[in-house]
C-alpha cells in the first residue's frame, strides 16, 4: 500500500507581531471607537463635551505620531499646531510616544509662518481654501506630516482628517498625499483610516 501523499507546506502561518506594536495598534483603535454613553454621565460632564475632545483629539493624534516614520528620524518630533484649531489645547501640552521619543509643540499661524523645515507635524484647524493652498505649494513633497481637525473631503494638503464627534474621534487617510511627503505610516493605521467611520 503506498504512503499517503506528504501535505504540502503551509503559507499560512501566523506572522508573529512584537507584542508592544499590537499593543500600541489596540490603544489606537480604542483611542479611535471609543464612546461614552451620554446618559451613563453626570450633568456637569455632558455639558462640556469640548473637554472630551480635546483629550481624545490628543490621545489619537499622538497615537498617530508614534506610528510614523520619517525619511530622516526625529527625536523630539516637532508637532505645529494650528492657533485657529478648535480641539488642540492638551496638544499643545506635548507628549511622550508609544517608542519613547518625546513630541514637541508650538503654535503657528499655518497663513503666515514657516512650516518647513520648522515642523515634522502639523495639526492644522478647519481646511478651508486660503489653507489648503498655502499647504499645498509649501509641503507637497514635503516630509511633513499633516493632520487636519476639519476636512470632511480629505483633498490635497490633508493627510490625516479627523472626525470629531461629542465622544468619538475616527480619521481619513489620504493616501496620494502621505505617499508625496516621504513620511511613512504602519500599514496597520492606514488600514483603520479605510474605515467609513467609527461605529455608532
Amino acid at each position: 500500500m503506498a504512503p499517503a501523499p506528504a501535505s504540502p507546506p503551509s503559507n499560512a502561518a501566523p506572522v508573529r507581531q512584537r507584542p508592544l506594536l499590537r499593543r500600541g495598534l489596540t490603544a489606537l483603535l480604542l483611542a479611535v471607537t471609543l464612546a461614552v454613553l451620554p446618559a451613563m454621565l453626570p450633568p456637569v460632564v455632558t455639558a462640556q463635551p469640548a473637554a472630551q475632545r480635546t483629550d481624545l483629539v490628543a490621545r489619537v493624534v499622538l497615537s498617530l505620531l508614534g506610528y510614523a516614520r520619517w525619511p530622516v528620524e526625529r527625536d523630539p518630533v516637532r508637532l505645529c499646531v494650528d492657533n485657529a484649531s478648535r480641539y488642540a489645547s492638551r496638544l499643545m501640552e506635548g507628549g511622550t510616544l508609544t517608542n519613547g521619543r518625546t513630541v514637541q509643540t508650538r503654535q503657528v499661524d499655518v497663513l503666515a509662518d514657516m512650516l518647513h523645515p520648522a515642523c515634522d507635524a502639523l495639526y492644522v484647524g478647519s481646511m478651508n481654501e486660503p489653507r489648503r493652498k498655502r499647504l499645498s505649494s509649501e509641503l507637497t513633497g514635503r516630509p511633513v506630516l499633516v493632520i487636519a481637525e476639519e476636512d470632511f473631503e480629505c483633498e490635497v494638503g490633508s493627510m490625516f482628517c479627523l472626525n470629531i464627534r461629542d465622544n468619538q474621534v475616527s480619521f481619513r487617510v489620504n493616501l496620494d498625499t502621505l505617499a508625496r511627503s516621504g513620511v511613512h505610516v504602519h500599514p496597520g493605521v492606514l488600514q483603520l483610516g479605510r474605515r467609513k467611520g467609527a461605529p455608532s
